[in-house]
This record gives structure tokens, sequence and C-alpha cells, in this order.
């Protein structure tokens, strides 16, 4: 009986421990490509990312595959734009 219990109060001890650490992650994260009109993708090019409801801005530059990658934006909805 004195085993049982135990093993419950670890069971719902570990249940608020694992759902504590997902709560942490509300984030998201925007990524794309940028590419010229005959589908060459272009390197250097600085890309923003601006939340219309907070007016915050992130900016970032593309990588040499054209890649670029906003991995912590808060949640709201967002304007990317892009100049080289």
């Amino acid at each position: 009986m004195r085993g049982n219990c135990i093993a419950r109060v670890l069971f719902v001890s570990l249940f608020f421990v694992a759902t504590g650490f997902a709560q942490d992650s509300i984030n998201g994260t925007l990524s794309g490509t940028v590419s010229d009109p005959s589908g060459a993708l272009i390197p250097g090019v600085e890309v923003t990312a601006k939340n219309t409801a907070t007016g915050v801005t992130s900016t970032t530059i593309t990588n040499e595959s054209g890649t670029y990658r906003f991995p912590s934006l808060q949640p709201g909805p967002y304007e990317a734009t892009a100049a080289l």
C-alpha cells in the first residue's frame, strides 16, 4: 500500500514538472528563403519581421543559401519585409 502511494506521488510530481517545462515555450518561429524572379537564392538580404500589434521589430540577414530564420518571436500578427 505504501509503495503504491509513493508511486502515485512520484507520477503526479513528474506530470507537473513536465507540464511546467512545456509552458515556457510559447514563442513562434518564422523562416524562409529569398529569391529573385528567376528563382536564384539571394544571400545577404536584410529581412525584418514587425509585430503589427506591438510595433516590435526583429532583423536578420539571409545566409549563403538565401535562408533566414527568426527563432523566437512573440505570438501575434507579423509583417515581413526584405531589403538588399
